[in-house]
């Protein structure tokens, strides 16, 4: 066995893809777990990889949507990101493939 801290790991909380501190290096897909502060993230759009986020705890606004615990969310590739956290929230989100430079802010 293996062991890791989520903190000494990638970079903001990206733990399994093709990220040089990854505790699992892998091209085919992405992990993360991220406690989101309340606020807006940067808009932006991923134009090769599909991103699927569930929502742990807390309250989001995903494109108009509200997201809820429980809830999932699959953004595609060329679906345009707009979240705003209404309040601080625990989410788990998959990317595939992992391509690390396919984020374009708008």
């Amino acid at each position: 066995m293996r062991r890791f801290k989520l903190s000494a790991s990638g970079d903001r909380g990206w733990f399994i893809g093709d990220f040089d501190r990854a505790v699992y290096r892998t091209k085919d897909f992405e992990v993360n777990y991220r406690e989101n502060p309340k606020g807006k993230e940067a808009t932006h759009v991923h134009k090769l990889l599909t991103e699927i986020t569930l929502v742990l705890t807390g309250k989001l606004v995903v494109n108009g949507e509200l997201c809820e615990p429980g809830d999932i969310y699959v953004l595609d590739p060329g679906n345009i990101s707009q979240i705003e956290y209404l309040e601080p929230s625990n989410t788990v989100t998959i990317k595939t493939p992992s391509i690390p430079d396919d984020k374009h802010y708008l």
